[in-house]
């Protein structure tokens, strides 16, 4: 008859630093490094296929890693709830105290659900692929070929386009100094538009539409957006307005036009391309 072994309270497994050889793995490469960071490159992730800056889908480890880095300098994930928790809220006060509030959180969750799945729904979330949108480029870009930034004339700003999801067709905009390139928040009394585009009827209803940040959508106040992050979510092939005045069509990004084998004996059907109304 099989035993199972015996288990540690989920008090005494979160009140301490995360061990990675707790987290059944298929190579110990790395083993040595109990960071999130450091796991993320053993072979017990999926493969990563080469990505491309906002055409291709990215693994949600790597976006969460950035964002730790970026918003908590000093703080190291110490396993995949950490780093799937400093994602999702924000979290106030030193290293210390940080860590204090997800030992906290992570007992409360292992005691409701078991710590093993607690973590492997964590881990199982940051190893999915995902075509984010709203990440801002890199600077330098990696891939410059997809953003676009031009001046708003009688102002010290430019616009800037950026993709986000391809399968979405999502590009976002924000504002850059444009001296130095470094992205503000909202630096002038300005209204954006939506308006109909005739070559892309499918984008809106023909009807003008008054645009706002994705920030300023989820009802965050303007004082509270980080300096920097405030950005608009548009669509391939939209017409804007910004009125100063100042107008502008977002790109369209176009696949690769597959080669279609011509077959024999096939009758086509002769129906207009185009529908003068």
């Amino acid at each position: 008859m099989k035993t199972k072994p015996t288990r540690k309270s989920a008090r005494t497994q979160a009140g301490r630093p995360y061990d990675s050889t707790e987290r059944p793995q298929k190579s110990t490469e790395n083993a040595g490094s109990s960071s999130v960071a450091a796991q993320s490159q053993t072979k017990s992730n999926p493969p990563h296929p080469p990505s491309t800056f906002g055409n291709e889908p990215v693994l949600s480890r790597n976006i969460c890693i950035r964002k730790v880095r970026k918003d908590y300098p000093g703080v190291e994930p110490r396993n995949d709830f950490e780093l799937v928790r400093l994602c999702e809220r924000r979290f106030h006060g030193s290293p210390a105290e940080i860590y204090a509030e997800l030992d906290k959180q992570l007992a409360c969750n292992a005691k409701i659900f078991g710590y093993d799945v607690v973590i492997g729904l964590s881990t199982k979330l940051l190893d999915t692929y995902v075509e984010p949108t709203g990440i801002k480029p890199d600077d330098p870009c990696p891939d410059p070929k997809f953003v676009f930034v031009r001046p708003v004339p009688g102002s010290k700003y430019s616009i800037r386009l950026f993709p986000g999801s391809v399968s979405a067709a999502e590009y976002c905009m924000d504002f850059v100094e444009s001296a130095t390139g470094k992205p503000v928040n909202s630096p002038f009394q300005f209204e954006l538009w939506g308006i109909p585009n005739l070559e892309a009827p499918w984008l809106s209803i023909p009807m003008c539409s008054q645009l706002r940040s994705i920030e300023n959508a989820h009802g965050i106040k303007q004082k509270d957006i980080r300096p920097g992050e405030e950005k608009v979510i548009l669509r391939d092939g939209q017409t804007c307005v910004l009125k100063r005045p100042f107008r502008f069509t977002v790109p369209i990004r176009q696949f690769p036009k597959p080669k279609v084998p011509k077959v024999e004996n096939q009758d086509v059907v002769d129906l207009p391309k185009f529908i003068d109304m």
